[in-house]
């Protein structure tokens, strides 16, 4: 088994043993027990405009530059195509990477029907816990969510993809500055009560998994 395929079956096995872990205990729970109190509501007011700014709109501005800039390296004349960062094929993988990931977390989002900590009842809100198995089933009148996986961060992981397009002493920088990207802001929308802390790990592993096969797919890089 190749380097590469060793790790596409490993981050499979992740998600999955991830799954189970929060089916069988009440992490999420405790830790979003942390996140909000009774009388002041969450850690994060949803509607705080700096907070908004910085960790919601701002990294969606951020990441419509970064695709503008994969164009122009994508559709650069080879009179100039030197003097760019990445090459057309290495900008097309990372462009696609960042597309692809929210995309497939929207489609996930779709089928699995989580509701968000905000809409149950332990955080003020009307509806039952439900775990991701007790969710996916589709009981008449039951209200469904769309909390899982964690489609915001999943761009932010995205960049975790610089890891197969950076020089090989500089590319664990790019995989760490993917995965600071995503836990910044997954945070953000765990401490105004949008998500769960198995949400955004699940979505890292995910977004992983995409990247490794869409690698393959593009020729880019390889596991070291």
């Amino acid at each position: 088994m190749t380097n590469s395929n060793l790790a596409i079956l490993l981050t499979a096995l992740c998600i999955v043993a991830t799954i189970a872990l929060f089916e069988m205990t009440q992490i999420d729970l405790r830790v979003q027990d942390r996140f909000y109190d009774p009388v002041r509501g969450w850690r994060i007011d949803k509607k705080a405009p700096l907070p908004r700014l910085i960790f919601y709109q701002g990294p969606k501005w951020i990441m419509v530059l970064i695709v503008a800039g994969l164009v122009a390296c994508m559709l650069a004349p080879a009179s100039y195509a030197v003097h760019m960062p990445l090459s057309p094929i290495q900008a097309g993988f990372l462009m696609t990477c960042i597309v692809v990931a929210p995309i497939t977390a929207w489609f996930i989002k779709k089928m699995t029907g989580v509701l968000y900590p905000c809409y149950i009842d332990r955080y003020g809100g009307k509806q039952p816990y439900r775990t991701l198995l007790e969710s996916i089933p589709r009981v008449p009148g039951r209200v469904r969510g769309r909390g899982f996986p964690a489609a915001h961060c999943s761009g932010a992981f995205a960049l975790m993809a610089l890891y197969f397009v950076m020089p090989e002493p500089t590319r664990w920088m790019g995989l760490a500055f993917g995965l600071a990207a995503g836990w910044i802001v997954g945070l953000y929308q765990m401490l105004k009560g949008v998500h769960y802390l198995s949400h955004t790990i699940v979505t890292m592993f995910l977004v992983w998994l995409i990247i490794l096969i869409l690698s393959r797919a593009f020729g880019v890089g390889m596991i070291a």
